[in-house]
């Protein structure tokens, strides 16, 4: 699975999550972990430095560096 700029998303990655569209489970933009790869639904998994944990799909995330 592919984030927004065409890298492969791995467990434990730190990604920035864009900014939410209006169907989006999250309030704003943050960074996170990934924490799971969901390849039957598509989408990710990333917890918030908060602890929270958000199913996201991977165009609306870029893997850090």
């Amino acid at each position: 699975m592919l984030d927004k700029t065409g890298n492969v998303f791995e467990k434990f990655q730190s990604v920035e999550a864009l900014e939410p569209k209006s169907n989006d489970k999250y309030n704003h933009a943050f960074s996170g972990t990934v924490i799971d790869i969901l390849e039957s639904r598509g989408t990710v998994i990333v917890e918030d430095q908060c602890g929270d944990a958000f199913e996201i799909e991977p165009d609306r995330l870029i893997i850090r560096d």
